[in-house]
């Protein structure tokens, strides 16, 4: 049996605005309890610079962050124990529609890429739905398309209970960033991204569609 690894799923971007991009990411990492002490760091120096308050460890997020707090986190990130997939969606202006069908197209889409070579997965999923019939739809869609020699559990939580998924919202906004305007701190941690899938809705929805 393979070695069990730990997943955080997050994204950036609003499937039903009409913008150009949709990304997703997940941080892969045999052991968990290193990130954990990673974003507490951060945490820790997060206001020391400008004697402000210093946030909370749960509070750490892409978008309330500042740029040398998400400078820092992703720096430390490069030189952790973890691999990083990213999906970035072409929109081109479409809106998408947020229902779990799509968002777990979307799922499989972004870890087709490394569930045949980790298969075995604690993942834990941003909550992106709540109620028990969403959330039940997106993990019987994954578990449907799952590699059958696999293990997998998912949990869907609140980001500032899980570091992983801390680490793929700012995994997420970085690419965000990258695609939308060119920011280039997602550079920082490029040794740790083993993929980056670029794809166009449609095709995605069809191929998982197809799939069923």
């Amino acid at each position: 049996m393979s070695q069990i690894v730990h997943a955080g799923l997050d994204e950036s971007g609003a499937l039903t605005a009409t913008t150009s991009w949709f990304v997703m990411a997940v941080v892969v990492a045999p052991r968990p309890k290193e990130i954990k002490n990673l974003i507490q760091r951060v945490a820790l120096h997060s206001g020391t610079r400008l004697k402000r308050e210093r946030k909370a460890h749960s509070e750490l997020k892409w978008r309330n962050a500042s740029q040398r707090v998400r400078r820092s986190l992703l720096s430390q990130l490069a030189f952790a124990d973890v691999t990083i997939y990213s999906l970035a969606v072409r929109k081109q202006g479409r809106r998408i529609a947020d229902i779990p069908e799509n968002y777990a197209a979307l799922v499989c889409e972004l870890l087709q890429v490394c569930w045949r070579e980790t298969p075995n997965v604690v993942l834990s999923l941003d909550r992106h739905f709540t109620s028990p019939t969403q959330i039940a739809t997106v993990n019987t869609t994954i578990h449907r398309h799952w590699p059958a020699q696999g293990v997998l559990s998912i949990s869907h939580v609140d980001s500032e209970h899980s570091p992983l998924v801390q680490l793929a919202d700012f995994v997420a906004g970085s690419a965000y960033e990258w695609y939308k305007s060119g920011d280039p701190t997602i550079r920082l941690i490029e040794s740790k991204v083993r993929a980056a899938v670029v794809d166009d809705w449609p095709q995605i929805k069809a191929r998982w569609t197809h799939a069923e």
